[in-house]
């Protein structure tokens, strides 16, 4: 068994260590191809972790009436809301801690002649993740708008219809590149296994006139295959890196929205078993005596 393990450990690098060149070019060709796989793999995970809204895209601020900006009709308005079908939490927002926010977000310049604070209380209503679409957000601002204790209630509704909108397009068309690059990938490893293949047909012309069975023959260059696709994910893994870093730019939610981790082994995962797929494709196509 030992013997074994150091036969396909020894064959599978055979093909890194004769054709340096044609690795490292097929490494390079590999990344290429997975860091566009990357880049469509965090548009498909954003869009869909944004489709339904987030926590602080979907928040709907309620403003009680001047007649209702006593502590018990305040906590009665709360009670209220929390009755309400998929309301996840409430956050009470006083008319001081809106001035600090006011001055924090624009500072102070506009309101520093004044001897009082011009701003309400207000309330945050956050919808459980099941409630977050543009239609549920809707429904919710509606109800809120009837009670008598609420003066104006406003939502990002523009934004969640948007992304209602063009959720199932982008995830739509970032899986069907995703395909087309899985289809590059394959023909990528297809292409380098052949040459290894063809370097060595006589050793394995030899190995199969020998008695050698088609796995022994075929779980060297299988190994390479997946080696090969390996390497080249890793480039995709620092891109995925590189891409998440540069959307910071853009939002720095944005890193927060996509699990990382999650995405890097998908992206490694899914170039092995690509890898793994087409190598072992190749080589039963030689080992049956068809055109490779």
């Amino acid at each position: 068994m030992k013997n074994q393990l150091g036969y396909l450990l020894l064959e599978a690098f055979r093909g890194f260590r004769s054709d340096k060149f044609l690795s490292v070019t097929s490494v390079i060709t590999i990344g290429i191809c997975t860091s566009v796989f990357a880049g469509l793999l965090l548009a498909f995970t954003l869009v869909w972790s944004l489709g339904g809204g987030g926590a602080s895209d979907s928040v709907v601020r309620v403003f009680p009436g001047p007649k209702y900006e006593s502590q018990a009709s305040l906590d009665g308005l709360e009670a209220k809301l929390h009755r309400l079908q998929g309301v996840d939490s409430i956050l009470f927002v006083s008319k001081d801690d809106a001035l600090e926010e006011f001055k924090r977000d624009f500072g102070d310049e506009m309101i520093r002649s004044l001897d009082w604070n011009p701003l309400p209380h207000s309330f945050l209503v956050y919808p459980a993740p099941g409630f977050r679409s543009s239609a549920q957000n809707k429904l919710l601002l509606d109800r809120i708008r009837q009670m008598e204790e609420v003066e104006e209630a406003s939502a990002n509704s523009l934004y969640l219809a948007w992304l209602d909108k063009w959720r199932v397009p982008v995830a739509g068309g970032s899986s069907l590149l995703m395909l087309l690059v899985a289809g590059a990938l394959s023909l990528i490893i297809h292409n380098a296994v052949k040459l290894n293949l063809y370097s060595r047909r006589i050793l394995v012309e030899n190995m199969k006139y020998c008695g050698a069975g088609h796995l022994f023959i075929l779980a060297p260059f299988l190994l390479e295959g997946v080696l090969l696709g390996v390497l080249g994910s890793l480039i995709g893994v620092l891109s995925l890196a590189f891409l998440l870093g540069l959307s910071r730019l853009v939002s720095a939610s944005i890193p927060g929205l996509v699990p990382f981790w999650t995405c890097a082994l998908a992206l490694m995962g899914s170039t092995a078993a690509i890898a793994a797929i087409a190598s072992a494709r190749t080589v039963r196509s030689f080992l049956r005596g068809h055109a490779v």
